[in-house]
């Protein structure tokens, strides 16, 4: 997850809180240096170790530091848990085992640092219940149509050269795979199995650093924003009055 993501993910929930009882007003990022400092957080280094070696670790520090850094004017917890939420997802954990009253309580202590007196173990005590409170759920990829699939991989610098009835996944002029030309001309959707396959040959997973925002584009995880807050409204709408 990088910093426009965040960015992405405060917007989405401006908009749809926008005709409701408490909308994020004013909205939009006070500080965008604080939220570049959250998105690298998870992905520090000390002493040339992962600073965060777990998803979990790494989760708490993104919800830690949207929750306390008061990036944006307004919307800071419910950008900080729709966020993790995602983050989450990316790594293939559902964080649905806890109730909303249980999420609500423990976001608002999160922001006022009540969750722990030390505050330097805060982000432990946030991954421990973050694990607890998960499940392993494999995320799906999207059907992709041939077009779209060559705008993906363009952002990483690959381009898909006609080769017969295949394709040649191409960068810096070297063949570094072959893909299969769906249909008669290339217009039957490459199916989620496969698109899974080519991210995980082309490197370009979660692990390697490209989420969905990333791959697919930062529209592309609309629905699936929708699907949380949906899941989580009450607890987004208590956030809300917090």
């Amino acid at each position: 997850m990088d910093a426009s993501t965040i960015v992405f993910i405060h917007q989405h929930l401006t908009e749809f809180f926008l005709d409701k009882e408490d909308p994020i007003s004013p909205s939009g990022v006070k500080d965008f240096s604080t939220i570049e400092s959250a998105a690298a957080r998870p992905f520090a280094t000390a002493g040339g170790q992962d600073a965060y070696p777990s998803v979990f670790l790494k989760a708490a520090s993104l919800f830690h530091s949207i929750a306390c850094n008061h990036s944006f004017h307004n919307g800071n917890k419910r950008a900080a848990l729709l966020s993790t939420l995602y983050f989450l997802s990316e790594f293939g954990y559902w964080l649905d085992k806890c109730n909303d009253d249980e999420m609500y309580e423990f976001t608002r202590m999160i922001a006022a640092h009540e969750i722990i007196e030390n505050r330097r173990n805060e982000v432990e005590v946030i991954a421990e219940w973050l694990e607890r409170n998960s499940r392993k759920q494999q995320k799906g990829e999207k059907p992709l149509k041939l077009g779209a699939l060559r705008e993906a991989l363009a952002k990483f610098g690959y381009s898909l050269v006609e080769a017969g009835n295949m394709f040649k996944v191409q960068k810096e002029g070297a063949t570094l795979e072959t893909i299969l030309k769906k249909g008669v001309s290339g217009a039957e959707d490459y199916d989620p199995t496969y698109i899974a396959e080519l991210r995980k040959r082309l490197e370009l997973t979660t692990e390697q650093g490209i989420d969905s925002a990333r791959f697919y584009g930062q529209k592309g995880i609309s629905d699936e924003l929708n699907q949380f807050m949906q899941l989580r409204l009450d607890v987004m709408q208590r956030l809300a009055k917090t």
